[in-house]
């Protein structure tokens, strides 16, 4: 056989990482691609279809110390875990692993675990199990993952103080923490390993762990992706979160992904200005800024977007689920440079075809570039606005039109037959149409080189097959719809 060479041969290896079938048949061609692919096929098998979780299991527990199989054993009387049916394995496969999955150790401790009924005692006794057998899992991983890249901490088990915490952890590049699990002394075990995290997620971020989070914040060297969800609470007090928003701001020239959730009051709108390289921005307010003691209102917010411009901007994503105005989104994108992709704007209780208009205007004369645009509550006084959309974005690929109120949308399918571009290959909507208008779309569609994709939303979707449905799978059947699916509003 001719002999690759050993980089190359990993390169084309890796393209076939999400492929299980082939994987296993390069294993199988000699030990020189067997010693090659078992690394990739293992980076994280748990993600590949067709996997067996009684297999991967049966693997990560004969790969046990005997240490800890005699700690289980003593602590939990009923199970014998010297002894698994499983052959010597031929590599220690947990070293490949380059993301630690709780689901994964959760499952397997799980399995491990016999229901012991429903009182308060027998409860009591099964979360213990699963605790020490998640507990011995994790220092598993930890001491054997040489080089994790992503990692999520959902837990209350001490994970750096393992005696492989500092190799494991060393080059981490992906961290989601759930601040519910961590203390102030956790994240400073974390600071002295993990310093060059480049995409951070921190969920449940409440004010009596913010120093914390600030200190780990501010060690990171080259930080590009932060996502803060702040902790559900009642109320909020706006000047714990004061730190937060001064260390976001040192950190801004780094910065190219920003996303808050689920409400932005808590953060000083100061910060936009600072964020001169950001490239992807999502605000989601799904709770009321009246839940806040003092905090940053939507006025404060506007004033800072009229003086901010983020010229590299690809991707803008506003939701808003509480108030009745939200910021004045169009005034980011009149300043994005022509560079967005992708604008995805939801607005509950916005029901301003004014607004709307400008918001339109000032995408079709901004952003040529635009492949994907999905908007909520627009109006029938709009449709005719979408035509400088499709006129002027001829790159467009994906586009979703949103009405809580189910308006009439035969109009809508007219201009988009008859005005939207070629790229044009998926729509969502969820606006009413007649069967005549419905079938008159897709005769037109026809003409098209691309079939489309379609996403039909509904308000209460349970499943019924109407008659619109039948002209659906109609042109389904006939090629003019490559694929469709069905959605409930509230989860799309």
């Amino acid at each position: 056989m001719l002999h690759i060479a050993e980089d190359c041969l990993q390169i084309i290896i890796n393209e076939l990482q999400y492929d299980l079938s082939s994987l296993y048949s390069c294993i199988l061609v000699n030990r020189y691609w067997c010693r090659i692919a078992i690394p990739i096929l293992w980076k994280n098998p748990s993600s590949l279809k067709g996997f067996s979780p009684s297999k991967l299991y049966n693997m990560i527990i004969f790969l046990l110390p005997k240490s800890s199989k005699k700690f289980l054993s003593d602590n939990i009387p009923e199970f014998s875990l010297t002894e698994i049916p499983y052959d010597k394995p031929l590599f220690n496969y947990i070293s490949f692993f380059t993301q630690i999955s709780p689901d994964l150790i959760s499952s397997i401790s799980q399995s491990l675990v016999n229901s012991k009924g429903y009182n308060d005692e027998k409860w009591i006794a099964e979360k213990y199990e699963k605790y020490v057998l998640e507990q011995e899992f994790y220092e598993l991983f930890i001491n054997n993952c040489k080089g994790l890249k992503l990692f999520y901490w959902n837990t209350s088990h001490p994970l750096f103080k393992y005696q492989g915490a500092t190799t494991c952890f060393s080059q981490l590049c992906t961290l989601i923490i759930n601040l519910m699990f961590l203390t102030i002394a956790n994240l400073f075990d974390m600071t002295q390993i993990c310093q060059n995290i480049k995409h951070l997620e921190v969920i449940e971020c409440k004010g009596n762990i913010i120093v914390g989070l600030v200190n780990f914040i501010e060690i990171q060297r080259n930080l590009q992706s932060l996502s803060i969800d702040f902790f559900h609470e009642e109320r909020s007090d706006i000047f714990e979160f004061i730190p937060l928003s001064s260390i976001i701001m040192k950190k801004a020239s780094t910065l190219k992904k920003f996303i808050i959730r689920p409400f932005i009051g808590l953060l000083s709108p100061k910060i936009l200005t600072s964020l001169i390289n950001l490239q992807h921005l999502e605000l989601i307010n799904d709770m009321d800024f009246n839940m806040l003691f003092e905090g940053y209102t939507v006025e404060a917010w506007d004033e800072y977007l009229s003086i901010t411009s983020f010229p590299n901007l690809e991707y803008l994503k506003i939701h808003d689920y509480y108030l009745p105005s939200f910021i004045k989104d169009y005034m980011l994108i009149e300043k994005s440079n022509g560079n967005i992709l992708e604008i995805n704007i939801l607005k509950m209780k916005v029901h301003d075809p004014i607004y709307t208009k400008k918001l339109i205007i000032t995408i079709s004369k901004c952003c040529p570039k635009i492949k994907r645009f999905t908007i909520i509550n627009i109006e029938p006084e709009n449709f005719e606005d979408l035509k400088e959309i499709f006129l002027n974005c001829t790159q467009l690929e994906m586009l979703a039109l949103l009405d809580s109120k189910e308006h009439n949308g035969d109009k809508l399918l007219e201009i988009i037959s008859d005005y939207s571009p070629e790229t044009l290959c998926e729509y969502s909507f969820n606006l009413i149409f007649t069967i005549e208008g419905l079938e008159i779309f897709f005769e037109n569609w026809k003409k098209r080189k691309s079939p489309l994709i379609l996403n039909i939303i509904k308000l209460r979707y349970n499943g019924s097959f109407t008659e619109h449905d039948k002209i659906i799978k109609k042109y389904f059947d006939e090629g003019v719809i490559k694929e469709y699916n069905y959605h409930d509003f509230r989860s799309f």
